[in-house]
């Protein structure tokens, strides 16, 4: 149950959209510098969260994105969903093909646990908590961000 790059992306641009004042239209290529990576690819995470309703966008003179919801009412599961479509937190971390209780893989008893609690933490979690709680002046780091970068993953 990882997360996809494209799910990284859509939290940390949801972020940076989090902490715009309300009413603010950004463009994409404002939020793609920020998020650091290119406005194309960008736009194609965000077209996701567009459809799922966590974002609107407006087109026209003064286009932009703009958060649909309170960032209190968007969680972090949410947004992974919206981009990589419904975690499938019950297959097997190995990715072998048949692990349940009666068949478990190498790691299955000790994996069921945490997979649980990752998928707790993401459903409780929301922009808001994640805006108060990473840096004193509400402000989240968003290139290399709070996820980081993968530890291997360049940025673009």
């Amino acid at each position: 149950m990882l997360f996809q790059h494209s799910s990284e992306l859509a939290i940390r641009a949801a972020l940076f959209l989090a902490q715009q004042p309300p009413g603010k239209l950004t463009p994409v290529h404002e939020i793609a510098g920020q998020v650091g990576i290119s406005p194309t690819y960008l736009a194609k995470v965000t077209q996701r969260l567009v459809s799922a309703g966590l974002v609107r966008s407006f087109r026209g003179p003064g286009k932009g994105l703009e958060l649909g919801r309170a960032p209190e009412a968007i969680t972090l599961s949410s947004v992974i969903n919206a981009v990589q479509g419904f975690m499938n937190s019950q297959g097997c971390v190995l990715g072998l093909g048949v692990c349940s209780e009666e068949h478990p893989c190498a790691l299955h008893f000790e994996w069921l646990p945490l997979r649980n609690r990752i998928c707790e933490l993401l459903d409780k979690t929301t922009l808001a908590d994640l805006i108060r709680s990473v840096q004193p002046g509400g402000e989240v780091a968003l290139a290399g961000g709070i996820l980081g970068n993968g530890g291997n993953r360049r940025q673009r």
